[in-house]
């Protein structure tokens, strides 16, 4: 697999020449249609102000956070066009999200130059008018030591580029940026002979108050983006949460991806649940615990990684947030729902006392990997169940999704094909729009919009004890009852409701549940949402627009439930 028409990123130390070899490198493959940038640069033409303002006005961490944007941007902006040649600054790499950016859309290569060269490249910048405002010294020697320390806490990160360039001859002569130019050049038509890079995937950003977490998408990504990430992380023991099928279908073969990958010595263990919603319980929860309690883990070099559906991120992230207050976590989604919704959020949860996710935490994983490849061995049920979270994005904020998915609702019920990765890669970032901006549902009418069809169909769950319906197919009547409603009550057009009921009609629900309006209604008055004798409901007002209406009448509740059951 070649490099080229990937991205190049120049990573390395302060004063290793990246600009100056990047600048020659993308001249050099000019007629491969590669484009030189610096992102400072980049930074200071969006935000008008130099490095050293934003450093002393707003800090390294925010410094940091515009850098990852700027980095997102043009990774994004350029994924499918012309490719860039990118110098990146000293400290782009100590972030987790930045290395999953480049990993994901490009190659990466270590400028490795001297402690001594990169002073004297450092110093020459300053003379000519440059500041380096993690670089301020006294001397000559001061700054050679505050280079030195820079090494120190970055080699780890600057090792796990895809090569390793060495700026020095053997002689010990200086080369010019044009000769290293060629020479990286050469570099890399050799490296596409003898390495075999990874697939490309996406990266997007949950923001969070617990830590920026990335989010990458691709397909064949899983286990050699976990294996790399495990190594970046310097952890050196995992422990796999899976259900007994999903252990069974993939456990073997991935666990031996992940170690090759790793490339050094990884200890796995394997923790296997009951399969389905009755295991999302607090005995096995506790199971889990104790589990890890016999195991000895450390937060420092142990991490939990959840493999499965939305009942192995929900109970395994809770335990991964209760064991010594907080273990690193990773989501692996293998199903559709856990794709498009369970595994982003950071909501972990276990059922309690007959109501869904009613004990849980908001607890934000290190990393969620997503790899449409495993929705190919997902039944056809668990598969069109999972479709009812993507339509959901689509009529509470984004016409533009609904419109999509409603044209290709057929298509997709057929099964899983390329078109899979992009409608999943839409709903990623609809979800975030909503977790991004209200992290830990304390705002009214944001996060929560996305509990849109929810609470009628927690009480579809409950009332069938979660052993009929599939939490996607629950979701789909729930948005059936609720956009009926919302249509009843004058607040969505009757052709809006049409189309709707319509689409969602399409989604095959394979039992005929018995439950009655009582039923229901009991169940949604226990609902964690519930707010005292006010049904607050999340409707519509039109394809696109949703919005949350207190006080609903009971009355025209059971008239909704009355609807889905004469329409199943």
């Amino acid at each position: 697999m070649t490099w080229r028409g990937r991205h190049i990123y120049l990573i390395g130390l302060p004063g290793a020449g990246k600009s100056s070899i990047g600048k020659e490198l993308a001249a050099l493959l000019q007629k491969s249609g590669y484009e030189f940038t610096d992102l400072d640069e980049e930074i200071v033409k969006s935000t008008g102000k130099t490095i050293a303002d934003i450093f002393a006005n707003e800090g390294e961490e925010k410094f940091r956070e515009i850098e990852t944007n700027k980095l997102l941007e043009l990774s994004q902006k350029h994924f499918a066009q012309h490719p860039l040649v990118i110098a990146t600054g000293g400290g782009t790499p100590l972030r987790a999200v930045n290395r999953s950016i480049m990993r994901g859309t490009g190659v990466v290569v270590w400028v490795d130059v001297t402690v001594r060269q990169a002073a004297k490249n450092v110093t020459s910048s300053l003379l000519a008018g440059e500041t380096r405002p993690l670089l301020k010294s006294a001397n000559a020697e001061e700054l050679s030591e505050k280079i030195h320390k820079l090494l120190d806490e970055r080699r780890h990160f600057y090792e796990q580029a895809t090569m390793h360039f060495i700026t020095r001859s053997p002689r010990g002569d200086e080369r010019t940026p044009p000769e290293l130019a060629q020479q990286l050049l050469q570099a890399l038509e050799q490296m596409s002979r003898s390495i075999r890079l990874r697939p490309r995937f996406e990266t997007f950003i949950a923001h969070s108050g617990m830590g920026d977490y990335p989010v990458a998408i691709g397909s064949g990504i899983a286990a050699s983006e976990l294996g790399a990430s495990l190594r970046d992380m310097n952890i050196g023991r995992i422990v796999v949460i899976a259900d007994e099928n999903v252990s069974k279908l993939y456990a073997q073969k991935f666990f031996q991806r992940i170690s090759a990958e790793y490339k050094g010595t990884l200890q796995i263990s394997q923790i296997q649940l009951v399969p389905g919603e009755p295991s999302k319980d607090k005995d096995t929860l506790f199971d889990i615990l104790d589990s890890f309690t016999q195991l000895g883990l450390s937060r420092k070099i142990d991490a939990i990684i959840t493999l499965g559906g939305g009942v192995t991120s929900d109970i395994g992230g809770l335990a991964a947030s209760l064991y010594k207050r907080g273990m690193p976590l990773i989501h692996v989604p293998t199903t559709l729902i856990g794709q498009a919704d369970a595994a982003i959020g950071g909501k972990t949860a276990i059922d309690y006392s007959g109501q869904k996710n009613y004990l849980g935490t908001f607890y934000a994983p290190h990393l969620v990997l997503i790899d449409p490849i495993f929705l190919k061995s997902l039944p056809k049920r668990e598969l069109n169940a999972g479709l009812s979270e993507i339509i959901k994005y689509g009529l509470i904020g984004s016409p533009e999704l609904w419109t999509k998915v409603s044209k290709s609702v057929r298509r997709l019920l057929r099964g899983v094909d390329t078109g899979i990765e992009i409608i999943i890669r839409d709903a990623v970032q609809e979800k975030l729009k909503y977790v991004n901006a209200d992290e830990f549902e304390k705002k009214n009418g944001v996060r929560e919009l996305l509990n849109f069809g929810h609470t009628f169909a927690h009480g579809f769950e409950a009332a069938t004890n979660y052993n009929q319906l599939l939490h996607g197919e629950a979701v789909a009547l729930g948005m059936r009852a609720a956009s009926w409603l919302s249509m009843e009550l004058g607040m969505l057009d009757e052709d809006e409701w049409r189309q709707i009921e319509v689409v969602l009609g399409r989604l095959p629900i394979p039992v005929t549940p018995e439950f009655t309006a009582d039923e229901i209604i009991s169940a949604m008055n226990r609902d964690k949402k519930h707010q005292h004798d006010n049904h607050r409901l999340v409707l519509l007002e039109s394809i696109g627009k949703a919005v949350v209406r207190e006080k609903v009448d009971e009355k025209v509740i059971r008239k909704a439930i009355d609807f889905v059951v004469s329409v199943i």
